[in-house]
């Protein structure tokens, strides 16, 4: 009898952990995409509170290998994704468009920043805030790791990357302080006058100041015009068999016009139908 209620309880309790399993839809990739994410999944557990969408932000690269090895469901990227990363078995979709932004501290005095004077920094050739406008004081320069889309867009963008056998590799200077989040980049320059990095416009806030770039002030406005130039886009992907009904659900949602009306009120392009 003992031996009966012990395997009829066993067997309860997995199967409610499955249910519970097959309720959660896990969501990996970008810390980027993860910020606007975030409120996403919080808006559609209020119409569907049975399910549990967990946002996992650990960067673009991770999210891919987080889809891959089957522990998350939908991945997130901050960068486009080649053929070699994944094949015909995922579908890639963008479900928005981002601006990247150099920031700096809000008490420090300069406002705009050009192309050269960035690869002069991020290349250690500039060390001085003087050289570029600002006060007497060393510049202390932030990047991201290199798993991050945001390093990847920004370093491609600003073309801070060198060919080695085949290979395209990263060509910052080795002393830049490498940080893994959005949140660290920003909490570390609100606290260091001295300091530069670059943020997803979504991350910024009155904590630190987004410089204009080549006398372009970061924007919304300025990135549908054409004239920010620093732009990539917000990409999720999943596998083309397979999905749970939860999860195409939550799909369904995020391409719907709910979820782009989100989007803009975040501060991002909602990618139109």
């Amino acid at each position: 009898m003992l031996i009966k209620a012990t395997t009829l309880y066993v067997l309860c309790t997995t199967l409610a952990f499955s249910a519970q399993a097959n309720d959660t839809v896990t969501v990996a990739g970008s810390t980027s995409v993860s910020h606007v994410m975030d409120i996403l999944a919080e808006h559609y557990s209020v119409k569907h509170p049975d399910t549990k969408i967990n946002v996992q932000g650990i960067s673009s690269s991770a999210g891919i290998v987080a889809l891959q090895t089957g522990t998350a469901e939908i991945g997130m990227s901050s960068r486009f994704i080649n053929s070699t990363e994944l094949d015909n078995n995922y579908t890639i979709t963008p479900i928005a468009h981002d601006g990247i932004a150099l920031v700096v501290n809000p008490n420090n005095p300069v406002n705009n920043i050009t192309r050269l004077q960035v690869d002069n920094i991020y290349h250690g050739v500039t060390k001085n805030w003087q050289q570029v406008g600002g006060n007497n004081n060393p510049i202390a320069v932030v990047s991201r790791e290199n798993a991050s889309g945001s390093r990847f867009s920004f370093e491609h963008f600003m073309k801070l990357t060198k060919d080695i056998a085949g290979f395209t590799v990263s060509d910052i200077n080795p002393e830049v302080l490498i940080v893994s989040t959005n949140g660290m980049v920003k909490s570390l320059i609100a606290r260091n006058q001295q300091a530069i990095g670059y943020l997803s416009f979504g991350s910024v806030d009155s904590s630190i100041k987004p410089l204009s770039y080549n006398g372009v002030s970061p924007s919304i406005k300025n990135i549908q015009s054409g004239e920010y130039k620093m732009a990539r886009p917000f990409l999720i992907m999943y596998k083309k068999q397979g999905l749970s009904a939860n999860a195409k659900q939550f799909i369904q949602f995020l391409n719907s016009d709910g979820a782009k009306k989100i989007i803009n009120d975040n501060g991002y392009i909602a990618e139109q139908s």
